[in-house]
C-alpha cells in the first residue's frame, strides 16, 4: 500500500501547471459496457456499519462508524481507459493526512486488459512475502492476496464490465481484523454510471486573483479565506523529503495552531514564479519567534479555468 500512496502523492505534487490536474477530476463521457452484475441478494448492512455506494463506479463497501470516503481520493482520473481510486479512512476531515503508515482502505477500479483478478493481483502486489489464490467473495469468483507467514488478507480483486475492482489495505506486520472486515464487504452493483451524469464546472479564477486572495488571507490570518484558496486536497512536504496529502480542512486546522504560536506569513504575490519541476508558485516567508525564517512555496494548479493552491512545499534552508 505504501508504494500506492507515494505514487498518488507524487502525481499531485509533480503535475505540471500546463496540465489540468484535480484531486477528483471530472469524468468525461465514455461508453460503458452493458454487462449486468447482480449483487448478493443477502447483501444487508451489518450492525453498526454504513454502506458507501459508488453509483459512478458500480460498487459498495460497508464502513464502521466514523469511517468515510477520504477527501484526498482521486476519484475517476480517466474514463477511457478507466482509472479510478477511492480511499476510506476512520478520521474526520480535519485530521485527514494520507502518508505511509496510515490505517486506511483503498478501492481501485481499472481496465482489466483481459487479465483475471488473480493475475491482476500478482502483477500489482504491494506487500512483501505475499501469496495469491482464487476465492469467492460475496458470491462472486475473484482472488485474494494474503501474507504468507500469517495468512492475513490484505486485498481482494473481482472482475466485471471489463474492469478490475481491487480493494486493499496496508499491512503493518500484524493482523488487523477491522480492516480485513472492510475488505470482505466489497460488492459489485448491477450498473455503473461513469460519464452519464452532468459534470460540475468550476467557477473561473485567474492565477493573479488567486495570488491576491492568498495575500489577503495570510495577511489577515483568516483561516476561512485561506481554505478558500486551496484545492480540496493538497500536497504538503519538505523539499527534499517525502510529501503527504492532506485535506484543506486538515491543513488550516494545523495552520491555526501555527498562528496561535505567533507564526506570521509574508506573501510575495508578484511576480508569480515558475519552478521547472513543480510549475507556477507564490513565494512566502514564515516567521516564528525564536526560529529562523522559513521559505515556503505555495504551488498553484489549474482545474479548467479555476486556479487553486495544490501543494505547499517547504524549502530547505538557504534556498
Amino acid at each position: 500500500m505504501k508504494p500506492l500512496i507515494i505514487a498518488m502523492v507524487l502525481l499531485v505534487s509533480c503535475a505540471p501547471a500546463s496540465s489540468a490536474p484535480s484531486a477528483t477530476p471530472t469524468a468525461s463521457a465514455a461508453a460503458v459496457p452493458t454487462a449486468r452484475v447482480t449483487p448478493s441478494p443477502t447483501a444487508t448492512v451489518g450492525a453498526g456499519l454504513t454502506r458507501y455506494v459508488s453509483t459512478d463506479l458500480g460498487y459498495s463497501v460497508d464502513l464502521p462508524a466514523g469511517w468515510r470516503r477520504a477527501t484526498c481520493s482521486q476519484g475517476i482520473v480517466t474514463t477511457s481507459p478507466l482509472e479510478a481510486s477511492e480511499m476510506f479512512v476512520g478520521v474526520p476531515e480535519a485530521e485527514e493526512v494520507i502518508r505511509g503508515g496510515v490505517r486506511m482502505v483503498q478501492v481501485r477500479v481499472t481496465e482489466s486488459g483481459g487479465v483475471t483478478p488473480l493475475a491482476w493481483l500478482e502483477r500489482n502486489g504491494s506487500q512483501p512475502d505475499t501469496r495469491f489464490e482464487t476465492t469467492t467473495l460475496n458470491e462472486r469468483t475473484g482472488a485474494r492476496a494474503f501474507i504468507s507467514a500469517t495468512g492475513s488478507t490484505y486485498g481482494f480483486a473481482l472482475a466485471a464490465r471489463g474492469w478490475i475492482y481491487a480493494i486493499e489495505r496496508p499491512y503493518f506486520g500484524f493482523d488487523d481484523r477491522g480492516l480485513e472486515g472492510i475488505l470482505a464487504t466489497l460488492r459489485l452493483l448491477d450498473d455503473a454510471t461513469v460519464g452519464r451524469g452532468p459534470s460540475a464546472t468550476p467557477v473561473p479564477r485567474t492565477i493573479e486573483s488567486l495570488a491576491d486572495s492568498i495575500t489577503d488571507g495570510f495577511t489577515r490570518k483568516d483561516l476561512t479565506a485561506i481554505a478558500g484558496t486551496m484545492a480540496p486536497c493538497i500536497t504538503v512536504g519538505a523539499v527534499p523529503g517525502d510529501p503527504d496529502m492532506r485535506s484543506a480542512t486538515a491543513y488550516v486546522t494545523a495552520l491555526a495552531v501555527e498562528f496561535a504560536a505567533g507564526t506570521s506569513v509574508r506573501v510575495q504575490a508578484r511576480p508569480i514564479e515558475t519552478d521547472p519541476y513543480f510549475g507556477r508558485f507564490v513565494r512566502t516567508t514564515w516567521s516564528k519567534p525564536g526560529e529562523p525564517d522559513q521559505r515556503v512555496d505555495l504551488m498553484l494548479r489549474a482545474d479548467g479555468d479555476r486556479w487553486s493552491v495544490g501543494a505547499v512545499l517547504i524549502r530547505a534552508s538557504g534556498n
